[in-house]
């Protein structure tokens, strides 16, 4: 984490984080197998995004119409020592709110991954339109009794 930060705040574009990250767990923890992880840059104008995943979770993209959808473009998980694709934009509709979460908060042993997604899409459409309100009322229907640590992140992208 300390050293995302340090080349984020150096300047780095998120496709080259993901480089950086990546030559360095292989370099310092080559007996860690995998790490996931999911960087969004938004632009100040607040009209696009671009996400760069490394098998992370993909962002849930919530528009103003109540329709939402997972931006599922990804890259391979950060260990393994293969090239990250470049950044996928996305324009948006304004307002829109966008949500990351951990694996911790969906993934249930012997339940499809895509189920669980999905799960997570309908209580997020079903939830407050306030973020703080969505974020306490998705660790109160889905993260009770996780063995993994749980991160949610939502963020409103208004006009």
């Amino acid at each position: 984490r300390h050293a995302l930060r340090a080349y984020a705040v150096a300047g780095h574009r998120p496709q080259s984080i993901l480089a950086l990250l990546d030559t360095l767990l292989l370099d310092l923890r080559p007996e860690l197998t995998t790490v996931t992880l999911c960087l969004v840059l938004i632009d100040p104008s607040g009209k696009h995004i671009e996400v760069c995943n490394a098998g992370h979770i993909p962002p849930l993209l919530m528009e103003p119409d109540g329709r939402s959808r997972f931006l599922p473009e990804h890259g391979p998980l950060l260990g393994v020592g293969l090239p990250q694709p470049a950044p996928t934009r996305y324009d948006l509709p304004r307002p829109s709110r966008l949500l990351l979460v951990t694996d911790g908060l969906v993934e249930v042993p012997g339940v499809v991954l895509d189920e669980s997604l999905d799960l997570l899409e309908r209580t997020a459409q079903s939830g407050p339109d306030d973020l703080e309100g969505l974020c306490d009322f998705l660790l109160d229907s889905l993260g009770r009794d996780k063995g993994d640590d749980i991160a949610v992140l939502a963020c409103g992208l208004t006009e």
